[in-house]
Formats: C-alpha cells, sequence, structure tokens
C-alpha cells in the first residue's frame, strides 16, 4: 500500500476545520467569516484551528520530504512546502479579532494575512509549474483548470474582502481551500502513479 501523507494532511485538516465549528463564538458566521477568523485574536477555543493551521503544516511538509527523497526532480514539492510552513506561520500568528471589543495586536494579525498572502501565491506558482511541465495534455488541462480557479477565487476573494463585491466572504474563502486542497491530493496521485512531471 502506498503512503499518502499529503492525503492525511488534507483529511487532518479538514477534520480539524469541521470541528472547530461547533466552538465558535455566536457572532461567528460561517459564511461571512473565513476560516482564520476560527484562530482569530480573543476566540476561546482559537487553539483548536491554531493546531489545525500547524498540524496541517507539518504533515505536508513531512510528506514533501518523504516524496523529493522518492522524486528528486518533482521541483514543484518545492512550492507545496513554502505552502505548508507558510500556513503553519499563519497558525502561530492569528487574525485580527472578530469582536470588535477585543483589543487587536495589529502586528500578528499583519504577520497572520502576510503568511497567508506567501501561501497563496506559493500554491499559485506550484499549479502552474505544474501546468507548464505537463506530460500529456489531460494533466495539462487539468492543472490549467486548477490554476484558473484558484487565480479566480483569489480574486473574488479580494474583492469580498475590500468590500468591492457583495460576496460571502465565509463560502468563497471555503471554495478556495477545497480548489487548492483538491490539487494537492490530485498531484499525490499522480506521483503515486509513477508519473514524474516536473522538470
Amino acid at each position: 500500500m502506498r503512503q499518502r501523507p499529503i492525503l492525511i494532511a488534507v483529511v487532518y485538516f479538514i477534520a480539524v476545520i469541521v470541528l472547530a465549528h461547533f466552538f465558535v463564538p455566536p457572532i461567528y458566521d460561517w459564511t461571512q467569516n473565513t476560516v482564520s477568523d476560527l484562530a482569530s485574536q480573543g476566540h476561546t477555543y482559537k487553539g483548536i484551528m491554531q493546531t489545525g493551521f500547524i498540524g496541517f503544516g507539518l504533515l505536508l511538509t513531512w510528506g514533501v520530504i518523504l516524496y523529493f527523497n522518492k522524486y528528486r526532480r518533482a521541483y514543484f514539492l518545492f512550492f507545496v512546502a513554502v505552502y505548508g510552513l507558510s500556513i503553519l506561520m499563519s497558525g502561530i500568528f492569528c487574525a485580527a479579532p472578530i469582536d470588535p471589543s477585543y483589543p487587536n495586536s495589529v502586528r500578528e494579525s499583519q504577520l497572520h494575512s502576510m503568511f497567508a498572502t506567501v501561501a497563496g501565491i506559493a500554491m499559485s506558482l506550484g499549479i502552474f509549474w505544474q501546468f507548464a511541465v505537463s506530460s500529456n495534455n489531460r494533466e495539462r488541462w487539468t492543472r490549467f483548470a486548477f490554476f484558473l480557479l484558484v487565480i479566480g477565487i483569489s480574486g473574488l476573494f479580494g474583492l469580498a474582502e475590500n468590500h468591492i463585491m457583495a460576496l460571502d466572504e465565509g463560502i468563497v474563502q471555503r471554495n478556495l481551500y477545497l480548489v487548492g486542497l483538491a490539487w494537492l491530493v490530485y498531484e499525490e496521485r499522480i506521483l503515486n502513479s509513477g508519473r514524474e512531471t516536473s522538470k
């Protein structure tokens, strides 16, 4: 049986996100609030989602090391490692509180946003890299679809976050996570099939 460390990381992350929703404050609305808000400053049970971010980052990085030891030319794994470590760091530094009565550490929330942004950029670059070096048309078009979805949903999230478009920020961000996690599982499946496509 093949190892599936990336799948393990993804399942773990999704499980913690679901669990964290059982411990949200009354003002939390999953359609409007983000996954980061589950670990926001001042939230009594923020440690649950922080464990999710940090554990996911560690598990994903472990998976990258395992695969890179076997597939030395799978260079896209570098971007996956940066993504995983950035998610880990975004779990150490919490987002701004959703309760306006709680004092906000601006520095901490800025660091959280910075690492979340780096994670998004790293994933986008990883998907594009794989698209560029795809060995067949099916993989190329699948990766192109993932790339368009990530870029498109990221743009929508930015518009929602800056109140330029009336969109449900929480739903948009969860869709962005869903596409990104699906891409990770897709790439792991290709690695385990023995088709190394990076150059």
